[in-house]
């Protein structure tokens, strides 16, 4: 499904300890250290943009709002972060990030040449630089070599939250649900697509929330797509999703709402709860497509999913898909999603917000059921 990205960057972005405190970046990035030292790498270069930011918020709690942003991380201690801006713009910058070190984001490879010192010639990794600019990753190499990614072995730890994070995950699902609701109310009142989508992001800022993205039909029953136009149509059935985010950490959802029904809505249903009885840890995703496709059968799938029924969830929208040979990891939430479509505009898509225990799945905002 798309997702919409907003043009700027907004909301309470400063870091809050309060919140999020040093000891929690401090545990986050011992894990990290720990594992460039299997690796054997000597730092660790952490890339983000204001299009996805996660592994840079993860570790710096710095959100880049004036162009990219990079973290060097010391496999033994220090750790400096490079931002866009100039010098007279750091002071506002430092108010983002607890990381004391801050520059601004210019002659990226003699900085990060210069911060390696003694240290040049070693591994160097790389986490999240596979949308770093070309001509600077060029300049990096050139200045201290090859940077080794490390994506696959950093996600994990990123995805596996910390009872603090959890329960930003979970306010962040409460707000889905006010949202998610404002929306079914307006939409039941006979408000057309684009007011039912406004209705959702009014009540989720309104609730808290620092960001609020909505999509929803353009026809009856068709995939939700971003509302660029002034049409306001009023629609059965009426497909809508949701993402909001608090304290940096995403929770987004899918609704249909319908007055009349139909056999997609009741099948979709009954697909999303059977996927929830099979989330479990170390279910596979192949496990839960087909314990939804039991219950969609005989509808087909909706395209609007691209056949994605599940991806991990938290500081960026999408922290990976669950392919079918993954499995559910304990510590980490996901999104869940399902939709049946059938002729004549009887289609449907609804979802789950989930956390997966040690034991079970806990779910954090579900799909209303249809009246």
């Amino acid at each position: 499904m798309k997702v919409l990205q907003t043009t700027l960057l907004t909301g309470p972005y400063d870091w809050e300890a309060n919140v999020l405190p040093r000891e929690e970046f401090e545990g986050r990035l011992a894990r990290i250290r720990t594992a460039l030292k299997d690796a054997g790498a000597v730092a660790l270069l952490v890339h983000g943009h204001a299009g996805d930011y996660g592994a840079l918020n993860y570790v710096s709690a710095f959100t880049p709002k004036l162009g990219p942003a990079l973290a060097l991380v010391s496999a033994e201690g220090d750790m400096r972060l490079l931002v866009g801006g100039s010098d007279l713009m750091i002071p506002q910058a430092k108010r983002l990030t607890w990381v004391d070190d801050v520059q601004p984001f210019a002659n990226v490879p003699k900085r990060v040449a210069d911060w390696l010192g003694a240290k040049k010639g070693g591994t160097v990794a790389a986490w999240g630089t596979g949308s770093l600019a070309h001509g600077i990753q060029r300049g990096i190499a050139a200045a201290v070599g090859p940077l080794q990614p490390m994506d696959a072995i950093l996600d994990p730890i990123r995805r596996r939250k910390s009872p603090r994070e959890l329960q930003l995950v979970r306010r962040a699902s409460e707000i889905l649900g006010s949202a998610m609701s404002s929306l079914i109310a307006a939409a039941r009142g006979g408000a057309g697509a684009r007011s039912a989508a406004l209705a959702a992001e009014c009540a989720a800022i309104a609730a808290g929330a620092q960001d609020a993205r909505t999509l929803a039909s353009l026809s009856p029953g068709g995939a939700p797509l971003p509302l660029d136009g002034p049409e306001d149509r009023v629609l059965d059935p009426l497909l809508a999703a949701v993402a909001v985010q608090v304290a940096g950490y995403w929770a987004a959802g899918t609704v249909t709402v319908s007055k009349r029904g139909g056999a997609a809505l009741g099948r979709a249903e009954a697909a999303l709860a059977a996927m929830l009885e099979a989330a479990r840890p170390g279910a596979t995703g192949a496990a839960l497509r087909q314990a939804a496709a039991q219950k969609l059968a005989p509808f087909s799938l909706h395209l609007a999913l691209n056949g994605t029924l599940c991806n991990a969830i938290g500081l960026s929208l999408d922290e990976g898909p669950l392919a079918d040979a993954d499995t559910l990891e304990p510590g980490a939430t996901y999104a869940l999603r399902v939709g049946a479509a059938g002729e004549g505009g009887d289609a449907a898509i609804v979802s789950a917000m989930i956390a997966i225990g040690d034991t079970g799945a806990s779910v954090l905002w579900t799909s209303p059921r249809s009246p």
